[in-house]
């Protein structure tokens, strides 16, 4: 009774081994398939080109302009007057009106900037760039697509950061645009939206110079 009992052990034990999960040494009375293993082996071809890396930051202003109606005055509480009636005009505060655009890309990049009036307000504000006053390295690189004023519409090039990355180490080129709003408003209450800034990014790898850019992606800008 008790060899039965040490045989029916062996057996389950035998059972157990070769049931056992992949990747461990698994026991059997006869080595048929468990006596091979396989594993497939694979490769990966890394070329030598050197990839492109687009990193562009777009640095917005708030945007944010006040107009003050003409003949405005300010009640000043310590000496009981008024303060001298001030001039109607739009204002902002300083660096507020800006847009920056910097390439940080191994590849020159390009497009454009666009700005609308809102239709809303159109007959009686204008929103355009202050192109004058607009900030860029190269004259090559910075275009305005419609002559006329107001400026709405420019085009920039700004060159692959490695090239700049020759000289200065933290060098990267870029481009500021000002804006501004002129006109004189009806009345209107709280903050309103009065236009819209739209910027567009491409690749301009080969290219040298702005026209030459835009005579090949004028449809994309």
């Amino acid at each position: 009774m008790k060899k039965l009992k040490k045989t029916a052990a062996l057996i389950i034990a035998a059972a157990m081994c070769v049931g056992m999960n992949a990747g461990t040494v698994a026991y059997a009375e006869t080595l048929e398939d468990e006596g091979s293993s396989s594993a497939d082996v694979t490769a990966t071809y890394k070329s030598s080109e050197t990839a492109t890396v687009y990193s562009v930051d777009i640095t917005w202003g708030s945007l944010e302009f006040t107009y003050t109606e003409a003949g405005a005055q300010t009640w000043d509480p310590s000496t009981h007057t008024y303060s001298e009636a001030e001039e109607g005009g739009w204002s902002y505060e300083k660096g507020s009106n800006i847009l920056t655009i910097t390439n940080h890309s191994n590849s020159a990049v390009a497009g454009s900037v666009k700005c609308e009036t809102d239709e809303t307000y159109a007959e009686t504000i204008t929103l355009s760039m202050d192109a004058d006053n607009a900030v860029y390295e190269d004259s090559n690189h910075f275009s305005i697509v419609n002559s006329a004023d107001p400026v709405t519409w420019v085009v920039y090039l700004l060159s692959d950061a490695s090239d700049f990355a020759l000289e200065n180490p933290d060098g990267a080129d870029y481009v500021e645009i000002p804006f501004e709003l002129s006109g004189d408003p009806d009345e209107f209450e709280g903050t309103v939206t009065v236009g819209t800034v739209t910027v567009k990014l491409l690749s301009a790898t080969g290219y040298v110079s702005i026209s030459a850019f835009v005579a090949s992606n004028y449809n994309s800008l």
